[in-house]
């Protein structure tokens, strides 16, 4: 799972759909593109030099990249499960940059479902590994209602569908990228956006 931060999503966005245009210029590409419903995925992603100058031009802007792996083992993650990583990975952002980190993050429907997610800075926790944790998951009211929270960071996670969003389309190309590292030991795509990731973590 990786978060991609920027403030320049209109060139972000322009990027995309550069890319997009570009494929639907072959015939093959496009007709991938128009089965994939007009989205852009790493997995099985129709042109290679296509995908390497997509991955070069998005690594061209302001961004910052922050990854967590974990091993699945064939399981599928539990809500809760979810909640450890993504609260994992806004403990990593903060760490890098002297307690900032972003307060409204862009997932997929496919993450929490169509709800908005909240996620409150709390006390230290530790998990299994003995990784400390500074979020977790909150709830909006009892969090407007709680004094000593409203003084922490909160983050809102908003669900959007990937096929709309060219900012998640774009994720999804540097979390293929960085797939391809890390599973598959293939570095190729991950050498294009390496100078952009600020030390991913594994769990």
């Amino acid at each position: 799972m990786c978060l991609v931060c920027t403030r320049q999503k209109k060139k972000l966005n322009k990027i995309i759909r550069k890319a997009k245009q570009r494929l639907l210029n072959k015939r093959k590409c496009a007709k991938w593109l128009a089965q994939h419903g007009g989205e852009l995925k790493f997995s099985s992603f129709p042109d290679k030099n296509i995908l390497k100058d997509t991955l070069k031009e998005i690594v061209s802007i302001n961004l910052n990249i922050y990854y967590i792996a974990m091993k699945k083992q064939g399981k599928n993650l539990k809500l809760t499960d979810k909640e450890v990583i993504i609260g994992s990975l806004f403990h990593h952002i903060i760490e890098k940059n002297d307690g900032q980190g972003p307060t409204q993050v862009t997932s997929d429907l496919d993450f929490f479902g169509d709800i908005p997610a909240f996620f409150s800075l709390v006390d230290y926790k530790e998990n299994k590994e003995g990784n400390t944790i500074l979020f977790k998951r909150a709830n909006y009211e009892d969090y407007k209602l709680n004094q000593k929270l409203k003084k922490k960071l909160l983050v809102k996670v908003d669900s959007v569908n990937s096929r709309l969003n060219e900012e998640l389309q774009a994720t999804d190309l540097i979390c293929g990228a960085i797939y391809q590292s890390i599973e598959n030991k293939n570095d190729e795509y991950i050498e294009i956006i390496k100078n952009k990731i600020i030390q991913g973590i594994k769990i």
